[in-house]
Parts: structure tokens; C-alpha cells; sequence
């Protein structure tokens, strides 16, 4: 993945450095903080520079999206099993930083959890789980309203009992720069395991996982409903392809009765930096970047249910494969 955070102007961070962090109560839930919608208010001064955000995508559009994140503490050392809340600021005057959405974050640990070993169809042995519990993301649903400069200020208790707050500006776009919810999915002619000669061709895991049966195009025009995974396990630069290809594996055994799962790499020829057509169909953006990994959840119609980028795991992308499995189709 290769996220971008976009700062905004200096007077602009500068006034978001200023939103604080509550006490919290103690229990250490999120609605223990002492904050309604405005966590300027009331800064224990005590709370302030223990922690860092970082933003872990690269593509917020006017409307609803799964925002995600990641926090460290005071040494940028990343931190899982945070509780954390955020909340959205309208930055359009920099000078008076509008608090607009309060959200509790939901961690989500994609390979994270014991070690357990899962055979492929071909008899290869994966060994799925044991990542680094502190390589996380949390996620919120966040509904950005305007094109524009955004903020977003982070309240978190760290799991050693640290409270403390971060903030980052961000731009939102007037629209998705890749395929998003609501949008027509692309009938892409992906290649399958029958199209090559190696698996390997087309699946740099090791071993390569079982989502290289299906073609994108034929599931959308036989009416099932498809999960499409794009990664690069073996050269992917934030090292949750592997992980994240894991959490969709996990799924694709839940629900391969009712739902479609491709693995899609991002890579024809890494050495030549040549990109798999299908991949390039769905991820360049205008610019001609890309971010990787992306799951994007397609329905019955053939329209994009969800997407999610970065470190998504099975808790936070299950609720969307029960809904398509069960009929259930974007709606505005």
C-alpha cells in the first residue's frame, strides 16, 4: 500500500494540534473520554504528544467511505488494541476547525491471532495468522459532504493505559479516482489458474492461494455476487497484502456457496514493473499512481457493494459478504 496524507497548511495543522483528548473514565472505553463533539475542549495537558495518526489510504470522495488509520505512540512505534474515537473536522477556514462527525474506530488485524495451517487444493501448506499484533488499522465509516480540506483528530487509549491525541489534515475529492460503491464493477477477463501455464504467473503467495477459478466478467454475468482481492504478496510495500489475502481466504471458505472470491496480482512483471491488465483496469488512478491492497465486494447486479483499501480484516469486511451473500444489493 502506498498511502498519501495530504498536510495542510500550516495554520491549519497548527489549529488542529490544538483539539485535545479527554481523561477518560475507568473502564477505558471509547464514551469514556469526557468529549462530546468537540474534543478541543478540556485538553489534559498531560495527554498531549503520546500519540501519532497516520492515515492508511489514498482515495476519500464526497460521500460515504471506510476511513482508515493507524496510531503509534510518542516513538512511532505502531500500536494495536488501541480504544480509540475520531472525530472529522471541516478545515474550509483553517482558522476555526469545525467538528462535523464523532466516530468510535474499529481495529482491524488482518493475520493477526495464533498460527494455524490451512491446505490448498493443490496440497500446499499455508500458515495463516501469527503477524505482528501491533500492525493493525482502525476503521471508521466516515460521510464527507464537501470537496475540500478535511482534518481528523484521533482519541486513544493505548493498551499499557496511555491516553493521548493526534490530528492530520487530509483533501477529500469530488469523486473516487478509482472504481467506488455504487459504480458498475468492471467485467474484467482477469486470468485464471486455466489461462496459464504456472499459477505463479499470476499469484506471487507462496504457496499461491485457491480465488484463481473465476473470472470477474462470468460471476458478474451469471448473477454471484464476487469478492476481489488486488495484492502482490510478495512485493507488496506495507506487508499487509499477505495478511490481508489471508482474511479473504478465511471468507471464501465461509461463503464460497453463495459468493465469488479472486485474488487479482497486481504485478504481470515486477522487474519490468509491468502491471497485470486487470489491475490496471481497476487501480491506476488519473494520475497514473496506484495503492495497493484493495477488496472490493461486487453484488448480484454487478454493481460495487464496498470497497475497502489497506490493512482490512474478516471482522470488518464480513458484514458486507452475509448481506450480498443473502440478495442484498447497493442502495443509495
Amino acid at each position: 500500500m502506498r498511502p498519501i496524507a495530504l498536510l495542510l497548511p500550516a495554520v491549519a495543522v497548527s489549529a488542529l494540534l490544538l483539539i485535545g483528548c479527554g481523561g477518560g473514565g475507568g473502564d477505558g472505553s471509547p464514551t469514556a473520554f469526557p468529549t462530546s463533539s468537540d474534543p478541543a475542549r478540556n485538553i489534559p495537558a498531560e495527554q498531549r504528544n503520546k500519540i501519532n495518526v497516520v492515515i492508511a489510504g489514498s482515495d476519500w470522495y464526497v460521500g460515504d467511505n471506510n476511513f482508515v488509520f493507524g496510531i503509534t505512540d510518542k516513538q512511532d512505534q505502531p500500536q494495536g488494541g488501541a480504544k480509540a474515537r475520531a472525530t472529522l473536522y471541516d478545515l474550509r477556514d483553517p482558522k476555526n476547525p469545525k467538528p462535523v462527525q464523532t466516530l468510535d474506530a474499529v481495529q482491524s488485524a488482518p493475520g493477526v491471532g495464533p498460527e494455524v495451517k490451512h491446505a490448498h487444493a493443490t496440497g500446499d501448506t499455508h500458515v495463516h495468522g501469527g503477524q505482528d499484533e501491533s500492525r493493525v488499522g482502525y476503521f471508521v465509516r466516515a460521510k464527507f459532504t464537501y470537496a475540500g480540506p478535511w482534518g481528523i483528530a484521533v482519541e486513544a487509549e493505548l493498551k499499557d493505559g496511555t491516553k493521548g491525541i493526534a490530528s492530520v489534515g487530509f483533501d477529500v475529492a469530488a469523486k473516487p479516482s478509482v472504481p467506488a460503491p455504487g459504480q458498475v464493477a468492471f467485467k474484467s477477463d482477469n486470468l485464471t489458474k486455466r489461462d496459464v501455464a504456472n499459477i505463479k504467473e499470476i499469484d506471487s503467495g507462496d504457496p499461491p492461494n485457491d480465488m484463481h477459478d473465476v473470472k470477474i466478467k462470468d460471476a458478474i454475468a451469471a448473477g454471484r455476487p464476487v469478492m476481489i482481492v488486488f495484492s502482490t504478496p510478495a512485493f507488496c510495500t506495507s506487508r499487509f497484502c499477505g495478511p490481508v489475502n489471508e482474511e479473504v481466504e478465511a471468507l471464501q471458505v465461509a461463503y464460497r456457496d453463495k459468493v465469488d472470491f479472486v485474488h487479482v496480482e497486481i504485478w504481470k512483471n515486477f522487474d519490468k514493473k509491468e502491471l497485470n491488465a486487470t489491475a490496471k483496469q481497476w487501480l491506476v488512478r488519473p494520475d497514473g499512481g496506484l495503492s495497493e491492497p484493495y477488496v472490493y465486494l461486487v453484488d448480484s447486479r454487478g454493481v460495487i457493494f464496498d470497497r475497502w483499501e489497506g490493512p482490512v480484516a474478516r471482522n470488518i469486511m464480513e458484514p458486507g459478504v452475509k448481506a450480498v451473500a443473502a440478495g442484498q444489493t447497493f442502495a443509495k
